[in-house]
């Protein structure tokens, strides 16, 4: 599996899912919690994603407006999902929020480059700028509001993870030897977590402090992907086995290393993991069976990291990104 700029992925998605929309399910962003299970935040036009949510609930995503262009959103249990705009241009998405409500993600300008940014409280929007290259990300932000993401540098002949500490520049946090780095998450205590290529073209998940700088995390085969981080440093993400297939989540500590969290049951269907809470409760998704044809949003708790399969709103996918410390989930169902 291949790592990709997720900004580049989703303008792949407006270009060539978009016009076969009509053909396509419609996808809703949800809030999940026990005991009263998925709830549908609607939408601002089509589709919606969830991808962050804070202590309060409240939560950051992105959706897909009437005439197809991608718009972050902030969504409250007050004052439902609103519309954080852009940069002057078409093009938004929102992948994280802290705990005061300030959201971050990437926008584009009038000329069309996406930067990342930063939403305040307040609606307004800040371009949090570059490594020196056209392009950047924000992909995570701490209760600090220390942020994470990745930027072009100089030339644009490489993509570089940075760390953002409050109204601070950018700092490339390096790489494990190749030109592909990203910072998908960042705890409490500024320990970045992402994945970087190698001098050899090897895709590995890597964990970065700023004593120890960045650390490979291995892999369960192949390669791996770093994603989500709690405060006590524990990690998650996803790994490929030897021979390309399939994928499957990990769970990743400092004293017993990368663990196979499996899957919904068989061994040969794929799963991801994004987020981790406190308690060890992991957000994500597993498909149903080796096929890999259904999906659905998935949380694993207790010690033994028992699958949960969370359903869907009524269609036959779902993924669930992101989990807080009360054990709310979000993440988007099919609908239809």
């Amino acid at each position: 599996m291949k790592f990709y700029l997720r900004t580049v992925v989703l303008l792949l998605v407006m270009f060539l899912v978009l016009p076969a929309l009509a053909q396509h399910p419609t996808q809703h962003a949800f809030l999940w919690s026990h005991p009263s299970g998925m709830k549908d935040l609607g939408s601002l036009g089509a589709s919606s994603y969830a991808q962050a949510v804070n202590a309060s609930g409240q939560i950051a995503g992105y959706f897909v407006t009437n005439v197809g262009d991608l718009h972050g959103f902030r969504w409250t249990a007050q004052g439902g999902m609103k519309d954080l705009g852009t940069l002057g241009g078409n093009f938004s998405v929102a992948w994280g929020i802290d705990d005061s409500g300030v959201v971050v993600g990437s926008a584009s300008k009038k000329s069309g480059a996406v930067h990342a940014v930063l939403w305040a409280t307040t609606g307004a929007i800040k371009d949090l700028g570059t490594l020196g290259g056209a392009s950047s990300e924000a992909l995570g932000i701490n209760k600090k509001g220390d942020i994470v993401g990745d930027s072009s540098i100089k030339g644009d002949t490489a993509t570089h993870a940075f760390l953002k500490i409050g109204s601070g520049r950018m700092r490339d946090l390096g790489t494990l030897g190749g030109a592909l780095i990203y910072a998908n998450a960042v705890n409490v205590l500024r320990v970045v977590v992402g994945n970087s290529t190698t001098s050899s073209g090897d895709e590995r998940a890597f964990l970065w402090t700023k004593a120890g700088g960045m650390q490979d995390l291995g892999t369960l085969g192949q390669t791996s992907n770093a994603i989500g981080i709690n405060d006590l440093e524990h990690v998650v993400g996803f790994s490929v086995f030897t021979g390309g297939s399939p994928f499957h989540a990990f769970f990743w500590t400092r004293s017993a290393g990368m663990l196979d969290l499996g899957t919904l049951g068989d061994f040969g269907a794929n799963s991801d993991a994004f987020g981790i809470n406190k308690s060890e409760e992991i957000a994500g998704y597993s498909f149903t069976d080796h096929t890999n044809s259904i999906y659905h949003a998935v949380v694993w708790r207790g010690k033994i990291h028992q699958a949960t399969d969370l359903g869907t709103l009524g269609g036959k996918n779902s993924t669930a990104f992101a989990i807080n410390a009360s054990g709310q989930v979000v993440g988007w169902s099919d609908v239809n």
